[in-house]
């Protein structure tokens, strides 16, 4: 008999065969247990010091050679040619005349040691194209690229409940919590992204550069689910949105129409100023609204038109803002105990600010805004008629201090008031300038009284004029190179020789944080009469833009003081992609990648391993018993009955296997037992404690051993909950606390449809259906319907019950007590019967079997080896 030995590539000096002592253990079933890693190794052996394995081994058996002690790579041992065993060999221990260690096949590289401490959320990116309210309907209805992904979408869009139903009621009077209705409201955000699974692993494999197989991955079980989003409530999405526009037109008194949402205010002078919020208006006409999610809504009954413009994610964007002023001339008398008259006037004697300001729509009415355009307090701390005081350029920005409005973005101011005299640049006759928030800290920063407001901004600014004696000289406060601008949108404003037309237009970079909200404002002078309080007729048509930009701040070269250290350039390459998502971003951020594939591997049973080089595949264990009796290892010639022994499988009397149960939800409290009284026979009202179903399953095996082996998935039992339309019915899944849905009606229905839980446990579902819903009351959507069921070649039920179909019954090897031993047997084998253990059944005493484990295999046959069968179930 032949055996070679290869080390490196290197054959190696064995001596006399009978003396190198090889002896191989392998283990492939142990029932005792849910999952066993199949294993190889031998004995120890002890290669003779030649001159051979001494270049191999690096002459480490001299004792002035360093690192002695290593594993030797690439160790192949054949037997007649037949290549046995494809390992390593580890060294421990040295004489002068031998090296001593141990062949075997080492755990393969895993998962951690390609991801380490990597989050999901970390791994790597997976770009699709999103273009918002629509991109929920091509993923959820096969409009994706299925050159690239195949009969499965990459993810759903499912209509899923992480809280209450979102509803509007003017007058607070909502319908039940589980009625869906007309009043049910929905935004993007309610519908996060449930990935395909196999879709998910191939890719994050992909990019950490190593590819993914297996029977897994084949198999339309796991080809068709999804599973749902985890993360925390305050993590922040991207939703890959687009330039968002709001266009039209409002005036004080407009097409015969006085506004109706008119403040009367006072600036810190205590002088009159009225108030407008465009936003919220009773004369908004011309409205047009680009918006490709749920960024921008538009509300409209009788007596007004809201809008509400929210900034979807945190970041620095691109704001661009046209306003044309046109005075009217039209007049309209009130008696001053009904509300203001309408006056006309002109920019030569009355003064007017539109504005952008950012408010939290939960806090703010925005009834107190006042002039900003001031050239002294609260804008500067130097009053303007003394030396070294500074002033804008003629026409130039104006920067607003964060002192004197902290909701201030940017605007323009027009006109002149004889009680305003201090709002522009002493002796000019240029009675308009461009305003923007100031991009550094506030000039109080160091007064009792003062604002840690600091705002990040840029707006293209040439530097103020700086007063020195009679005149005035450039300074470098405020001057901010934001080059590559078109012509047509550098920021500016102009005032026509008529006085009753003006424009101005305005580009900047302003970091905004999720929430915001913006909105347009109008302030102009309040004038006092003794037989009316009047309001100067204008009209104003407007354009407001919005386009997210850089992800990171850093790009913003605005020093503290205000100016730039450096040249920003208007057309650098977005870090937010437009109508894009990263899905690896909607993966959960607090959770390892190794983690969740550790688990997902355990939830179903199966077995991730390294191939070879960047190569793994995902496979399902039980798949790999051998069934088919077409390769036959025949012991009948070999062992005799009479010689073997049993063993007991050490079986479990149960095995318990389930998902995690969050006995808090929702979900778990429907599924509780109700509780009744022993003298009336009537339910109590109270559940009993811990009888909910979370998909657990009960296997009795007739052992009778009394341990009792459980496992459960880190992963959730997905529960349903069924929701009442127009008569009919409908269950989607409940991800909640039980607690918003304790008050039945909807007495609570304020309180509680705030609590969102999107961080509970992650679930698996497949689709079922599509549903068609109204995205902001407006734009419609195909949403996905999910279920706990797959029906196809093979049917799987995503739970563990004793039942066909289920996980435990589709992908668990679990054995009974009339299989409750080991057949032991003691004989030779041939090398190419040793090489064949793993995929030929063995026939003994006329009967089949499986192969568990071998014991002490000598490839020389000067010892017989052992073998654990058990008798073929499947």
């Amino acid at each position: 008999m032949n055996i070679e030995l290869y080390i490196g590539g290197r054959l190696c000096d064995i001596g006399n065969p009978e003396n190198l002592g090889i002896y191989l253990k392998r283990v492939f079933i142990k029932p005792s247990e849910l999952s066993v890693k199949d294993a190889q190794k031998s004995y120890e052996i002890s290669l003779p010091a030649t001159s051979a394995n001494n270049e191999i081994f690096n002459y480490t058996n001299i004792e002035e050679v360093q690192g002695k002690f290593k594993v030797y790579d690439n160790a192949r041992l054949y037997v007649d040619g037949i290549l046995i065993l494809d390992g390593k060999f580890r060294i421990s221990q040295i004489t002068r005349d031998a090296y001593i260690g141990n062949l075997g096949v080492p755990a393969p590289k895993t998962v951690k040691d390609i991801f380490g401490e990597t989050m999901m959320n970390q791994a790597g990116k997976w770009p699709l194209s999103f273009n918002g309210i629509e991109g929920l309907t091509i993923y959820n209805t096969d409009g994706y690229d299925k050159d690239k992904y195949g009969d499965q979408s990459p993810c759903l869009f499912p209509f899923v409940l992480y809280g209450l139903l979102n509803k509007y009621e003017a007058n607070k009077n909502y319908s039940n919590k589980d009625i869906y209705d007309s009043s049910v409201r929905f935004a993007i955000d309610d519908f996060l992204p449930s990935v395909n699974v196999v879709h998910m692993l191939k890719k994050i494999f992909e990019n950490a550069k190593y590819t993914l197989g297996g029977s897994a991955l084949s198999d339309e079980r796991f080809k068709n689910l999804y599973v749902s989003y985890k993360n925390p409530a305050e993590y922040e999405l991207f939703w890959g949105a687009g330039e968002m526009k709001v266009e039209g037109r409002w005036g004080s008194y407009l097409n015969g129409k006085k506004e109706k949402n008119g403040y009367r205010g006072y600036n810190e002078e205590n002088r009159n100023v009225v108030l407008s919020n465009l936003f919220h208006s009773s004369t908004l006409s011309n409205l047009s609204i680009i918006d490709s999610g749920s960024n921008i809504s538009a509300t409209k009954n009788e007596e007004n038109t809201t809008i509400l413009f929210k900034v979807p994610y945190t970041g620095l964007y691109k704001l661009e803002f046209d306003a044309d002023l046109e005075l009217g001339n039209e007049y309209l008398y009130i008696p001053p105990q009904q509300g203001l008259s309408i006056e006309k006037s002109d920019l030569s004697k009355d003064k007017f600010e539109i504005k952008i300001v950012r408010y939290s729509p939960d806090k703010e009415l925005l009834t107190k805004e006042s002039f900003d355009n001031t050239f002294y307090l609260n804008n500067q701390e130097i009053e303007s008629d003394v030396d070294e005081a500074i002033f804008p350029q003629e026409g130039g920005v104006h920067f607003i201090d964060p002192k004197q409005n902290s909701k201030f973005i940017c605007g323009f101011s027009w006109g002149y008031h004889k009680d305003f005299p201090s709002f522009y640049m002493p002796g000019s006759t240029v009675r308009h300038n461009p305003m923007a928030i100031s991009g550094g800290k506030s000039w109080s920063i160091k007064s009792t009284d003062s604002t840690s407001d600091r705002f990040y901004s840029a707006v293209k600014s040439d530097g103020y004029r700086q007063r020195q004696g009679a005149g005035f000289v450039n300074t470098e406060k405020f001057k901010v190179d934001l080059e590559g601008i078109p012509e047509n949108k550098k920021t500016r404003t102009s005032q026509n020789a008529n006085n009753k037309n003006a424009s101005g237009h305005i580009s900047q970079v302003i970091w905004l944080e999720k929430g915001d909200c913006l909105s347009i404002v109008s302030v102009s002078v309040f004038l006092l009469h003794s037989m009316s309080t009047k309001w100067i007729n204008h009209n104003v048509k407007f354009n407001l833009s919005l386009t997210p930009f850089m992800r990171d701040r850093s790009w913003l070269k605005v020093t503290d003081d205000g100016n730039s250290d450096s040249t920003m350039n208007w057309n650098d390459a977005p870090t937010f992609k437009e109508n894009e998502i990263d899905l690896i971003k909607f993966l959960p951020s607090n959770t390892k990648i190794n983690d969740w594939i550790d688990n997902f591997c355990k939830t179903f049973n199966l077995e991730i391993i390294n191939t070879g080089g960047n190569n793994f595949d995902l496979n399902i264990r039980k798949s790999k018993l051998v069934t088919n009796p077409s390769l036959l290892i025949d012991l009948d010639k070999k062992a005799n009955v009479t010689q073997r022994t049993n063993e007991s499988l050490n079986l479990p009397y149960v095995y318990e296997l389930g998902f995690t149960a969050d006995t808090g939800e929702e979900g778990y409290y429907e599924t509780m037992d109700d509780e009744v009284s022993p003298e009336t026979g009537n339910k109590t009202g109270e559940k009993i404690v811990n009888s909910g179903k979370y998909g657990k399953g009960e296997y009795y095996t007739g052992s009778e051993e009394t341990t009792k082996l459980t496992q459960n998935s880190n992963f959730s039992y997905c529960w349903y909950k069924k929701l009442k339309e127009d008569g009919t019915n409908f269950e989607v899944p409940v991800i909640t606390d039980h607690e918003v849905w304790e008050q039945k009606d909807a007495y609570d229905y304020e309180e509680m449809s705030a609590k969102f839980y999107p961080d509970k446990n992650q679930r698996f579902w497949y689709k079922s259906g599509i549903k068609e819903i109204l995205i902001n009351n407006e734009k419609p959507a195909k949403v996905a319907m999910v279920a706990n069921e797959f029906k196809g070649q093979k049917n799987l039920v995503l739970d563990y019950e004793n039942k066909a179909d289920s996980i435990m019954k589709s992908f668990y090897l679990l054995l009974t007590n009339n299989n409750s031993n080991y057949t032991v047997v003691e004989c030779y084998l041939s090398p190419e019967e040793y090489s064949n253990l793993n995929k030929a059944l063995v026939k003994f005493n006329g009967d089949l079997y499986n192969i568990a484990e071998v014991d002490g295999y000598d490839p020389l046959d000067q010892k017989k080896g052992v073998l654990k069968l058990i008798r073929k179930m499947i």
